[in-house]
């Protein structure tokens, strides 16, 4: 019994291999296998919190947060930390008359599937996010256009934070189809 043991033991080993931690700015050179792309230069921490937009008295509110060490898919062993977000357009925003026109966290039922995040993706340096963008509200509320954002930090190191907003479809819009969000504004970080 006790050789049995040595043996699976001796396996797991074998079949271990170390991780090596790498900045995520290094992440798109070589090989992913069993590498953790880590924002070891803290670049993510700029972008979490809420920011928000208000044109008149519609409110566009983005929330960032950070997953650490998330698997990236169909790589051994390969890690990477990244930024999600999500997103809220609410009507006359902070008075007893407030109402959430739209929220980009939604129940599908032909699916089964809540989504928990619209954002996905990553601070290129410590001024800009660029992400991808899944307006589920998109159409009035009711359609979904994917997309690609970006969030520019306009006044670093001041407070509070202001970032340029902009938004580009992946495909040529159709005729109908429009992004719930605003496709280019400032956002103020409010925490």
């Amino acid at each position: 019994m006790k050789t049995i043991y040595s043996i699976l033991l001796a396996l797991l080993f074998a079949n271990c291999q170390a991780q090596t931690i790498v900045n995520i700015n290094t992440q798109n050179r070589g090989n992913y296998s069993n590498k953790y792309f880590k924002d070891i230069n803290n670049n993510f921490q700029n972008f979490e919190g809420t920011w928000e937009n208000t044109t008149g008295n519609k409110t566009f509110r983005v929330i960032i947060w950070k997953e650490e060490k998330v698997a990236l898919p169909k790589e051994e062993n390969a890690f990477e930390d990244k930024l999600y977000g999500r997103f809220l357009i609410i009507q006359n925003a902070g008075t007893s008359s407030e109402v959430i026109l739209h929220n980009s966290v939604k129940y599908y039922p032909q699916n089964n599937i809540t989504t928990n995040w619209s954002l996905l993706g990553s601070a290129l340096d410590s001024n800009v996010f660029g992400t991808y963008i899944m307006d589920t509200c998109a159409n009035g509320g009711d359609g979904v256009i994917d997309g690609t954002a970006k969030m520019e930090i306009t006044n670093f190191g001041s407070t509070p934070s202001t970032a340029h907003w902009t938004v580009k479809s992946v495909l040529q819009l159709q005729p109908g189809q429009s992004f719930s969000v605003p496709t280019d504004c400032i956002l103020t970080k409010v925490n």
